[in-house]
């Protein structure tokens, strides 16, 4: 399946877990943004200021270290992680299982062009990959520094070797999501006019009233950035000052108009409002297909 038209982010507030109070629970927390995150194809994951909220910075660092910890093949994982008490629990989560996530092979089994996620490192004085094979491959290129990265893999004079890939894999495949800390909701403006950004609100409209003209305006935007509120508070009172224009100028909409608790948390607005997005990202996919 080729990648739908928009790309699509998710923006979160550091006071995501404020509600959470054991390490174990905050960590079940996470893996399941992760796996909603992937689920739905979200390419990049703003983890925004709650200037309402004193946020303990650890909880910060855990939302960010568990979410790039979940998206990093797990053959990579004890290259990168050093042993640590917020990776604690890191082995009961589940597995996103993401198509970059790939199976240990051998070198041998290897196709021509195929791209892996690895890491670079110096072994004696060359620059090797390790990449999920039964041994480190040949660096084709220049590296300053020890990294996680893409490589795509060739053979050349009868020897398997690996170069970066720079910038985003362009693959017919999802490739996971990155990690952006931003104060403000302005700072994904920069460099970008025409995102558009999607409050999710209770105070918002239904969505079932708005679904079409949510769906037509994907249509000229190249990133569409979900925005969630805290455990608390919905996303107007919970942004700087800054990014009221941001807020008043979006559309809010409300994801379950038939809502019959007090509040939903998190990972189930994520689950249930990427669900919605994604369906309404496909039929407009489609729609242009047969146009």
């Amino acid at each position: 399946m080729e990648s739908p038209i928009t790309s699509l982010s998710v923006a979160i507030p550091d006071s995501s877990l404020i509600d959470s109070k054991s390490l174990l629970e905050k960590s079940l927390r996470v893996a399941q943004f992760a796996r909603s995150f992937s689920i739905f194809r979200v390419e990049t994951v703003y983890v925004y200021h709650d200037v309402s909220s004193s946020v303990r910075k650890t909880d910060l660092t855990l939302i960010t270290l568990l979410l790039e910890y979940l998206d990093t093949p797990q053959y990579l994982r004890k290259l990168i992680y050093p042993k640590m008490k917020l990776l604690q629990y890191a082995g009961m989560l589940t597995p996103i299982q993401s198509p970059h996530h790939k199976k240990f092979i051998r070198a041998s089994e290897v196709q021509g062009g195929e791209t892996r996620v690895g890491v670079l490192m110096r072994d004696g004085g060359t620059w090797v990959v390790d990449v999920g094979l039964d041994r480190t491959i040949p660096f084709i290129g220049s590296a300053a520094i020890r990294r996680k990265a893409n490589f795509k893999l060739s053979v050349q004079k009868g020897h398997l070797v690996a170069e970066e890939i720079h910038g985003k894999v362009r693959d017919i495949q999802y490739w996971g999501y990155h990690i952006n800390c931003i104060q403000t909701l302005s700072e994904i403006t920069k460099g970008h006019s025409d995102v558009k950004f999607l409050i999710t609100s209770r105070r918002g409209k239904p969505i079932s009233l708005i679904h079409q003209s949510l769906a037509n305006s994907f249509k000229d935007t190249s990133e569409v950035v979900v925005i969630f509120g805290s455990p608390r508070k919905d996303v107007g009172e919970i942004v700087n000052k800054i990014d009221s224009n941001i807020v008043n100028s979006s559309l809010s909409v409300n994801m379950f108009p038939l809502q019959s608790t007090n509040s939903v948390r998190l990972e189930e607005a994520l689950l249930g409002s990427l669900a919605i997005i994604n369906t309404l990202r496909v039929g407009l996919a489609v729609n242009r297909t047969i146009d």
